[in-house]
């Protein structure tokens, strides 16, 4: 490889001090903040609801086998396994 002269650093380092001292006189840009909720974090907030109804069928539930008064159909059962594992 050939090297034909060189560029003198000076040029580049008062370049580079012009630019320098520019940036200390502009004051940067004042911006307004901005927050925005993607629709995943908005189904999030709305799962605390969820999470109350589900709690409360537990608890009727959990107060329907202390009664003795909880029943589920075995038929019913039967039908959502069969179509479960048949895919439909």
């Amino acid at each position: 490889m050939k090297i034909n002269g060189y560029q003198p650093v000076q040029s580049y380092s008062t370049n580079y001090q012009a630019a320098k001292l520019g940036e200390q006189s502009i004051a940067p840009a004042k911006t307004n903040d901005k927050v925005e909720i993607s629709n995943a974090a908005k189904r999030m907030q709305g799962a605390k609801k969820l999470e109350e109804a589900r709690q409360q069928k537990i608890d009727q539930i959990k107060t329907q086998i202390d009664a003795g008064t909880y029943y589920v159909s075995s038929k019913t059962i039967a039908e959502k396994m069969y179509n479960f594992w048949n895919n439909r």
